[in-house]
């Protein structure tokens, strides 16, 4: 299925890079590590900005490799950053578990002979449930 780009999107596009990266990458990322404005940002975020108001089709490449880019650093979050997360802070809580004896899910019998549980008693009236 061919995802068709409308104007609108191609628009929208240049609008966010045109103010979003001056802004982010000129101005916000070097305040906060104590540096100067970037103008070589105003470079590329002004002709971006003027392409989106006057001709949005001119930004159908940058927009396709844009969200090529954005599908790489999808796959690299849901893979590797997931992956580490698991590795680094779930597989530890999981070995602090068993070596504690700690069982969530009751999967251990401790001498029965089946995993039922034998049913309380609730005396529930089911014409007035809540």
């Amino acid at each position: 299925m061919k995802e068709t780009i409308t104007k609108k999107q191609l628009l929208e596009f240049g609008l966010l890079i045109g103010f979003g990266f001056p802004i982010l990458i000129g101005w916000l990322l070097p305040s906060i590590f104590g540096h100067a404005f970037r103008a070589w940002t105003l470079g590329i975020g002004v002709p971006v900005l003027i392409l989106g108001l006057t001709a949005p089709r001119l930004l159908y490449y940058p927009y396709k490799s844009w969200m090529i880019l954005g599908h790489v650093l999808g796959w690299i979050n849901s893979h590797i950053i997931l992956g580490l997360v698991f590795i680094l802070v779930l597989q530890p809580i999981a070995y602090i578990m068993r070596l504690t004896g700690y069982d969530p899910l009751k999967t251990k019998r401790k001498g029965e002979k089946t995993y039922r549980e034998v049913r309380i008693d609730n005396n529930i009236d089911l014409k007035r449930i809540f």
